[in-house]
């Protein structure tokens, strides 16, 4: 797996250099120091997971994310020293599957980068693919892509899994919580605010008036069905 390193702290890009020798020594590092440099790289080296810092000296990170996102559905992970919750939600909005506050641990970091990886790459169980529709809103899980009135959904890798998830319980109301864990870990449990960011996302994709959903439902208190 290729993953490039935006950061422009020289120190900690070799000190997670040295993390990722040995804790993922397959996995191939490639850093870049400002947001010029991250975005030409994108385009040479085409890695399968960005790790962005939002301070740098020329863009900053919320800005070089939006721009991956215009064209790229690479899993996008934030890193900084920010901790604010309007920061996490700006992040999410603006398309990052991921936020980790420094410092952090690198065993933590490997493992939410693990998690990445395993949902982008993973295939579908056997006798689960198949064809949900409803309304004007189908979902192919074979393909892992969504159409609204016969036009492609563009979604982020965190998007579609979501969008899957209540496809399959249709009906069904599922818990906010139970919905953190299965999309982002049971660390996420307490997180409602990711939750809700991406609910908010969706909407604005499938919904023909978001404000008024006809898809995604609200259970107050609850959670949310499909």
């Amino acid at each position: 797996m290729k993953i490039l390193l935006v950061d422009d702290e020289k120190e900690f890009v070799t000190v997670l250099t040295v993390a990722f020798q040995v804790y993922r020594p397959g996995y191939i590092l490639a850093a870049a120091h400002t947001g010029a440099e991250a975005l030409a790289m994108l385009e040479d080296n085409g890695p399968d997971l960005v790790l962005l810092d939002v301070m740098l000296p020329d863009l900053d990170g919320f800005e070089i994310c939006q721009r991956i996102r215009a064209k790229s559905e690479v899993p996008i992970i934030l890193l900084t020293a920010r901790g604010q919750k309007e920061d996490v939600i700006k992040g999410l909005e603006l398309g990052a599957d991921d936020y980790i506050t420094k410092p952090f641990s690198h065993q933590e970091l490997m493992a939410r980068i693990d998690s990445l990886f395993r949902r982008a790459k993973a295939s579908l169980p056997n006798g689960q693919a198949g064809i949900f529709r409803s309304g004007e809103l189908v979902v192919d899980f074979a393909q892992r892509r969504a159409t609204v009135r016969g036009r492609p959904v563009e979604l982020t890798p965190k998007e579609y899994e979501l969008l899957e998830l209540l496809a399959r319980n249709a009906g069904q109301v599922l818990s906010h919580g139970t919905l953190l864990a299965r999309i982002w870990g049971a660390h996420y449990r307490d997180e409602p605010q990711y939750l809700k960011t991406y609910i908010y996302r969706l909407r604005r994709k499938i919904e023909e008036s978001p404000h008024r959903p006809r898809y995604i439902v609200s259970h107050y208190g609850t959670g949310y069905r499909l």
